[in-house]
C-alpha cells in the first residue's frame, strides 16, 4: 500500500511549475480537477499551510495557459478557467470555470450558490434530539440550566456535490508560521498566526462532477488523510459519567472478564480529579493510589483515557499549580487562576510538561478533550478546538514516536480527520437520536472524517428502554467506534449485566460480533488511509449515478463488501421491526435472514424487510470473502490469534486479511502483512484460497489456526484442504475427531459449512475445497435459502410456547414449534437428514398455525387452573407466538 505524501511528509509549498501568476491572481493546478485560486491585492500570495490545508506538493499535471490583455485562460483538460481581469478580485464578472466537456459540462462562477451540496458533518451533537437541537441559554436563580426552544439544525457543507463542483473557501483560516518561536508540542507545523491584512481570496475548486471517490482522494492529499488509529480503538470502550472509585472501576473490569464480554478501553469521566469542571489532580479520597489503579487495568490488557475540560485553565488547588504558575510568570502564592491560553507558547509548554506528561508517564494512554467553550481565541480566526487537537496529536508523536497518537475530541472543522477519534457530544436517549446517527456518521465521510464515536444509548433525558439500548448497541457494533456512555443518573446504566434477557444476551452478542468484525473493519480503514474514502460511507460514494443512493440515508456501506441498514424503530406486535433498504444491481446475501437477494434492475431496488431483536440487517456483496476472527477478548495481540474467513455466495470474489502490529506507526513504512483471500465457484465445488502472505513486521506469526465458513451450502460430499479430505464432525467442538486434526461440520442454523484447521502456514497457499453432492436435489438448495431466518423465528415461537405450561397436556401437538426449531441441531448431528428436516420445517408452517390457534383456544377454556391470571397471560403469550408465525409465513412460507 502506498502511503500518501500528505500523511508522511506534507508540504504546503506547491511546485513552482504548478502555478500561474498574472497580476494579483495566482492559480495553482494541483490536479486536473483541483485548482487553487488566489487573489491578493498586495500581490503577496500565501505559501504557508493553514488549519485546513497541509499539503500542496502535488505532482504537476499537464495544462495549458493562454494569456491575454489583463487576464488568461487555463485549461487542464477537465477544467477550463477563464479570468478576464487579473487585477481585480475573483468575482462573477471576472472569473468562470467550465467543468467537463459537451452537454454534461457545467459552469462555476465565484459566489455561485451550491444547490446540491451533500453535506459534511457538524462540530457536535450536544443537546440534539434527532434533527432538532436546543441551546444552553443561561442558569436560572436556582442554578438550573435554561435552554432555548427546539430548532432544526443541519450539517456543515461537505466536499461532494451533484452540482459538479464544490468550493472550499480557506480565505480566513489562520496559517502556520514555521519560523515562529514555539514549544515542543507544536514543532511539527509551526505556530498559528492570522493572515496578513488586506483583501485576499484563497479558494479551492473541486471540479470532479459526481466522481465522489476522486474528489475525496484529492481532498485527502490536500487536507490530509485519516491516519489509522491503534487497533485497540476498534474494540469496545466502556464509559459512564459516574462518581466511581478505584474499586468500582477494577470491579467493573473484572466483571467484563467473568461475563465473557470483550473490552479494550476504560473511559474515566470527570470524577477522577478534584471537584470542578476540569482538573489535573487525582482525588485521593477515591483514588488513593492512581498509579496502582492504572497498572492493574493495564495488567488486564486495558487502555485508559481520562476526561478533561481544558478551557477552565489551572486553579490553585491543582497539585502542579506552582510549577505551571512559575512557568507562565505568575507568583504561586497569589493563588491566581491561570487561564487557558491556547495561543501562548509558554502556557502550552507548561500545559503539557506539568499537567499531561506526568499522567501519561503514570499510565494514561490518551486524553478525552471535552472542549465546549467557544470558537474564538487571541489569534484572529483561530478556533481553539482544532488547534488543541493538533497540539495533542503532535505532542504524542514527539513523546511517543513508537506509538500511534490518538485524540478523542470534537470535530474541529475541515481537516479534522487528521486527528481521530471524534466525540459527538451529549445526545438525547431517543429513537430519533439513534435514527439520525447512521446518516450523520456516513455523511462525515464527505469531509474525510471517518471515526465518529457516539454515546451508545444516548446521554441525557429519559433512560433508553432496553430495546432502544440494544438496537443502539447493534448499530455501534457496525460503526467506526463502539463506546457506551451516559450522564450521571442512576437510571442511565450501561452495564449489560444489569439488564434482563433477552436484551442482555443480545447486547453482549453485539460486542462479540464487533470483535469478530474487527479484522475486516481494520483492514478497510487501513485502505482509507491511501484512498481518502472512509470505510463507513454513504451509498452514493460507490453509486454516484443512482438517484436512490442519495436518499438511502438509513443505511451505509461498511467497506467494499457490506451494506448495513440498522434497525432504528421499535418492535411491532410480531416482535419484529421494519427496515427499508436500497440495494444496487447484483446479488446480495442477507446475513441476518440467510437469504439471497437478487437485484436485476439497473437502478437497483428498494426492499422492505422485518427483523427480530437479535438480528442486524447486513447485506454481503456477491462472492464477498470477509476476514474476521473468533474468541477475542482484547485487541492487544500483534496479530489475530484465530482468524476466521467467511465466504458468501453469489460467485467468485476476493478479499484480504490485513495485519500490522496495531500500535506503532510503522505501518506507514510498510511494516505490515496482507494475506490474499480468493473464492472460486463452479457448479460442482466452491474453493477458498488463503495466501500466500506478503510483507512482514515484528510479532507477526505465520502459523495459526484458521476457520473457514462457506455460507449458503448444504451438506457437501466432501471437504478437502490442499487435496486431502477432512473428516466430518457432528458437533462444533469436533467431538470424536483426533486432537490436532482438522475437521468440518455443517452449521445448519447458519446454512454454512464450517472448516476448522488447527494450524496452517500463511506464507504458503492453502486451498479449502468443498465438493457438492451431485446426487443432491436442487430443491434442497432452494429450501435452504432463507432457512437461517426461518430457524430463528421458529426458535422465537418455540421460546414463547415454552413460557406457558398448564402442568398437563392441553394439546397433543403443543410442542410442535419446539420440535421444528430443533431441526438444525438434529441435522448437525446427522447431516443425511438435511433435506427431510428443512422440507418438513417449511411445509409445516400452516399446520403450526392451526396448532397454535387450537392451543390458544385450549388455554382460554382451561378451567382446572387455580390462578385465572395464568390463563389470561398464557393466551396473550400464545397470541404473540402466532403474530411472529404470521410474519414468518409471509417471509418464508
Amino acid at each position: 500500500m502506498a502511503v500518501p505524501r500528505s500523511l508522511m511528509s506534507p508540504d504546503p509549498r506547491a511546485r513552482p511549475a504548478a502555478s500561474v501568476t498574472v497580476d494579483r491572481v495566482r492559480v495553482t493546478v494541483l490536479t486536473p480537477r483541483l485548482l487553487r485560486l488566489e487573489h491578493a491585492a498586495d500581490r503577496q500570495f500565501e505559501d504557508r499551510g493553514s488549519t485546513a490545508v497541509v499539503n500542496r506538493r502535488f505532482t504537476v499535471p499537464d495544462f495549458e495557459v493562454r494569456e491575454h490583455a489583463g487576464g488568461f485562460v487555463l485549461d487542464t483538460g477537465e477544467v477550463t478557467l477563464t479570468v478576464t481581469d487579473a487585477s481585480r478580485p475573483l468575482t462573477r464578472s471576472t472569473t468562470s470555470a467550465r467543468i467537463g466537456r459537451g452537454r454534461q459540462s457545467v459552469t462555476w462562477r465565484p459566489g455561485d450558490r451550491a444547490r446540491t451540496n451533500l453535506g459534511g458533518t457538524a462540530r457536535t451533537l450536544d443537546n440534539c434530539r434527532g434533527r432538532e437541537v436546543r441551546e444552553l441559554v443561561d442558569l436560572d436563580p436556582d442554578g438550573e440550566l435554561v435552554f432555548s426552544d427546539w430548532t432544526r439544525w443541519d450539517l456543515d457543507p461537505g466536499l461532494l456535490s451533484r452540482d459538479g463542483w464544490v468550493v472550499l473557501d480557506d480565505s480566513t483560516s489562520p496559517v502556520f508560521d514555521p519560523d515562529a518561536g514555539r514549544p515542543e508540542p507544536a514543532r511539527g507545523r509551526g505556530w498559528p498566526t492570522a493572515r496578513p491584512e488586506g483583501r485576499r481570496q484563497d479558494l479551492y475548486l473541486f471540479a470532479h462532477g459526481t466522481d465522489h471517490r476522486g474528489a475525496l482522494a484529492d481532498a485527502a492529499a490536500l487536507i490530509g488523510p485519516q491516519p489509522l488509529p491503534p487497533r485497540y480503538a476498534f474494540g469496545y470502550w466502556y464509559s459512564r459519567y459516574w462518581a466511581y472509585t478505584d474499586r468500582d472501576l477494577l470491579d467493573i473490569a473484572e466483571r467484563f472478564d467473568t461475563m465473557d464480554v470483550p473490552v479494550d478501553v476504560m473511559v474515566i469521566d470527570m470524577d477522577w480529579h478534584l471537584p470542578g469542571w476540569t482538573g489535573y489532580s487525582w482525588d485521593r479520597r477515591y483514588f488513593p493510589d492512581p498509579t496502582d489503579t492504572l497498572e492493574r487495568l493495564h495488567r488486564r490488557g486495558l487502555r485508559v483515557t481520562l476526561n478533561v475540560h481544558p478551557a477552565d485553565g489551572v486553579g490553585p488547588h491543582e497539585d502542579r499549580y506552582p510549577e505551571v504558575a512559575r512557568a507562565v510568570g505568575v507568583d504561586p502564592a497569589s493563588g491566581e487562576r491561570i487561564p487557558f491560553a491556547v495561543t501562548d507558547p509558554g502556557f502550552i509548554e507548561a500545559y503539557f510538561r506539568f499537567l499531561h506528561h506526568p499522567e501519561e508517564d503514570r499510565g494514561v494512554d490518551f486524553w478525552w478533550m471535552d472542549w465546549q467553550q467557544g470558537t474564538t481565541s487571541a489569534v484572529e480566526g483561530l478556533d481553539p478546538l482544532p488547534w488543541l487537537n493538533e497540539l495533542h496529536w503532535s505532542d504524542q508523536q514527539s513523546r511517543r514516536p513508537d506509538r500511534r497518537p490518538l485524540v478523542f475530541s470534537r470535530w474541529g472543522g475541515m481537516g479534522g480527520g487528521r486527528y481521530p477519534i471524534g466525540f459527538s457530544g451529549d445526545t438525547w436517549s431517543t429513537w430519533d437520536s439513534l435514527a439520525l446517527q447512521p446518516w450523520f456518521t456516513a455523511t462525515a465521510a464527505n469531509v474525510g472524517y471517518g471515526f465518529w464515536s457516539h454515546d451508545i444509548g444516548g446521554h441525557t433525558g429519559e433512560p433508553p428502554s432496553p430495546e432502544l439500548y440494544t438496537r443502539w448497541m447493534q448499530f455501534g457494533a457496525f460503526s467506526p467506534v463502539l463506546r457506551t456512555h451516559a450522564t450521571k443518573d442512576p437510571a442511565q446504566d450501561r452495564r449489560f449485566w444489569e439488564f434482563a434477557d433477552p436484551h442482555r444476551s443480545v447486547m453482549i452478542r453485539a460486542v462479540h460480533r464487533r470483535y469478530e468484525l474487527v479484522p475486516y473493519l481494520y483492514g478497510q480503514c487501513r485502505r482509507a488511509v491511501d484512498t481518502g474514502v472512509s470505510a463507513l460511507r454513504p451509498m452514493y460514494h460507490d453509486h454516484p449515478d443512482r438517484d436512490a443512493a442519495y436518499v438511502a440515508d438509513g443505511q451505509y456501506l461498511l467497506g467494499d463488501d457490506l451494506v448495513v441498514a440498522p434497525v432504528v424503530t421499535p418492535l411491532d406486535d410480531d416482535r419484529m421491526a421494519p427496515i427499508r433498504v436500497w440495494l444496487p444491481r447484483g446479488r446480495w446475501y442477507d446475513t441476518a435472514l440467510g437469504e439471497t437477494v437478487t437485484v436485476r434492475r439497473a437502478d437497483g431496488e428498494w426492499f422492505e424487510r422485518r427483523y427480530l431483536l437479535d438480528e442486524v440487517p447486513v447485506f454481503a456483496a456477491a462472492g464477498a470473502v470477509i476476514a474476521g476472527q473468533r474468541d477475542a477478548q482484547r485487541l492487544d495481540a500483534p496479530c489475530y490469534p484465530h482468524p476466521v474467513i467467511t465466504a458468501y455466495p453469489g460467485g467468485d470474489g476476493d478479499g484480504e486479511l490485513y495485519e500490522d502490529d496495531g500500535v506503532s506507526p510503522d505501518y506507514l513504512r510498510g511494516d505490515s502483512v496482507t494475506v490474499r483471500l480468493r473464492q472460486r465457484v463452479t457448479d460442482r465445488a466452491r474453493s477458498v484460497r488463503i495466501g500466500p502472505a506478503r510483507g512482514d513486521y515484528a510479532g507477526w506469526e505465520r502459523h495459526r489456526p484458521i476457520e473457514v465458513r462457506i455460507v449458503a451450502e448444504a451438506v457437501p460430499r466432501s471437504v478437502e484442504v490442499d487435496g486431502r479430505a477432512l473428516p466430518m464432525a457432528t458437533a462444533p467442538d469436533g467431538t470424536g475427531i483426533r486432537a490436532g486434526r482438522g475437521y468440518w461440520y455443517h452449521d445448519t442454523a447458519a446454512a454454512s459449512v464450517v472448516v476448522r484447521m488447527p494450524r496452517i502456514d500463511l506464507r504458503a497457499t492453502t486451498t479449502v475445497r468443498l465438493v457438492r453432492d451431485r446426487d443432491r436435489p436442487r430443491s434442497i438448495d432452494r429450501m435452504l435459502d432463507g432457512y437461517p431466518g426461518l430457524a430463528r423465528r421458529l426458535d422465537a415461537v418455540a421460546e414463547r410456547v415454552g413460557e406457558v405450561s398448564a402442568g398437563y397436556e392441553l394439546h397433543p401437538e403443543e410442542r410442535l414449534a419446539v420440535d421444528l426449531a430443533q431441526a438444525a441441531s438434529r441435522v448437525t448431528r446427522d447431516p443425511t437428514t438435511l433435506g427431510a428436516e428443512v422440507r418438513r420445517a417449511r411445509s409445516s408452517l400452516g399446520h403450526l398455525e392451526t396448532v397454535l390457534a387450537e392451543f390458544q383456544t385450549a388455554w382460554g377454556r382451561a378451567i382446572a387452573l387455580p390462578f385465572p391470571e395464568q390463563r389470561i397471560q398464557a393466551v396473550a403469550v400464545v397470541a404473540e407466538a402466532r403474530a411472529i408465525l404470521a410474519t414468518t409465513r409471509s417471509q418464508f412460507g
